[in-house]
């Protein structure tokens, strides 16, 4: 076990994240972005696998299909004693989630979502992977990309989470299917 993740899970208890039955329980200090997977994720997504090298996985192949398209803030991951991640991520300067009005009066922030877009459809066929970009926070904010974030030039993945083709666990299998046909309609439909 890394003695940062302990570190970082034992200010964990003195936060409340509303996202408790999601993947991540993420909260914010001190210019830091930590998460980590609920107890939820522990016992479905990654019940038969290690979240740590999970999530290393899916950074490595963000990092082919997205660079130069859109960046990712300093991150350091570390395996916490049951073999689960603990992301820390470097706040964007400036970085807010990527909104519709801002494609529409940012032409090169348009483009670069468009090439995500189409670079998340080749990874899907590729990899058998697709960048969780919506999730459950488009149901209150349907203009706003929460897995995106802008600091008004350039665009960074904030989440590592990646729906999968095939996966061992059936439900998740499911889930990741269902969303993935439904982000990319929604996308196609409404940006």
């Amino acid at each position: 076990m890394d003695k940062e993740a302990s570190i970082i899970q034992e200010k964990r208890k003195w936060k409340f994240s509303w996202r408790l039955l999601w993947e991540n329980f993420v909260f914010e200090e001190d210019g830091h972005f930590y998460k980590m997977p609920t107890v939820l994720a522990k016992n479905t997504m990654y019940r038969d696998c290690s979240s740590y090298d999970k999530v290393n996985s899916s950074l490595e192949i963000i990092k082919k299909y997205f660079w130069p398209i859109a960046y990712i803030p300093e991150t350091k991951i570390y395996e916490d004693k049951d073999g689960h991640f603990v992301i820390d991520q470097i706040k964007v300067q400036g970085g807010k989630e990527l909104t519709r009005d801002m494609m529409d009066t940012n032409p090169e922030l348009l483009s670069r979502f468009k090439r995500l877009i189409i670079a998340n459809e080749i990874m899907w066929e590729k990899e058998w992977v697709f960048l969780d970009l919506l999730w459950s926070d488009i149901v209150a904010h349907p203009q706003t990309i929460h897995n995106l974030i802008t600091d008004g030039k350039d665009l960074y993945v904030f989440d590592f989470g990646l729906l999968e083709k095939k996966p061992g666990n059936f439900i998740f299998r499911c889930i990741s299917h269902s969303v993935k046909k439904f982000q990319l309609l929604f996308v196609k439909i409404f940006y």
